[in-house]
């Protein structure tokens, strides 16, 4: 797909970026995702659910093999419509369009509000950076059930008493612990205290993507 193509089209196509996350999380094409040729079978079909849809993938230049690479990977997996930007970002930027990168903003948590209590920055439409941030206010002998991401995410406990179901083991944590769940890995949380638990956890993707399990954590 040449570069006039590609820019007339962005609208009705999804377009994935196969540089590694930090370069993309540097720059990359308007509304791009990012996957990588290493990922997961489950990370790609979570990042693209649809395998009917037109995706055309692109990297650095015409010489970088890693858009050929993950195009014939989803191929391999199916996805009957996928083509390839091969001069990539250089070209894009030497025809003087436009990248979106990480911007400067200042927020409230107020402005992050999914309800009473949970707050969600998604760094990808609110700053344009490849990390998200979960903050929660679980009450007393509540819980968060069991969910997977196809990327690590990290927890820390800034009050409050909690149980933290990881996999096949239970990990209780005070004020100042913090925890890493892996990639792909069953986890949820209980407040097993007396006061709010306040978490902050930090996910590895500027876009949520989450699949609940419907089963409640230890």
């Amino acid at each position: 797909m040449t570069r006039e193509e590609l820019h007339a089209a962005l609208e009705s196509v999804t377009v994935v970026d196969a540089q590694p996350p930090a370069r993309y999380g540097q720059a990359h094409l308007p509304g791009a995702l990012n996957l990588v040729a290493e990922d997961s079978d489950e990370r790609v079909l979570a990042a693209l659910p649809d395998v009917s849809a037109t995706v055309v993938v692109y990297s650095t230049d015409a010489r970088c093999r890693r858009a050929p690479e993950l195009a014939a990977r989803l191929e391999a997996l199916g996805y009957a419509d996928v083509r390839t930007y091969r001069e990539g970002v250089e070209d894009w930027v030497g025809a003087g369009l436009e990248l979106e990168r990480p911007r400067a903003v200042t927020l409230e948590l107020s402005d992050l509000a999914l309800g009473p209590t949970a707050f969600l920055f998604e760094g990808f439409p609110r700053a344009g950076v490849d990390i998200s941030i979960f903050v929660t206010r679980t009450p007393p002998g509540r819980a968060v059930e069991l969910h997977v991401h196809p990327y690590a995410e990290t927890f820390l406990l800034l009050a409050g008493r909690g149980r933290w179901t990881r996999g096949e083991e239970t990990v209780e944590l005070e004020p100042e612990g913090m925890l890493v769940v892996p990639p792909d890995t069953p986890h949820g949380f209980r407040n097993v205290g007396d006061v709010p638990l306040l978490v902050v956890s930090v996910h590895e993707r500027g876009t949520l993507r989450q699949t609940w399990l419907g089963e409640d954590p230890a």
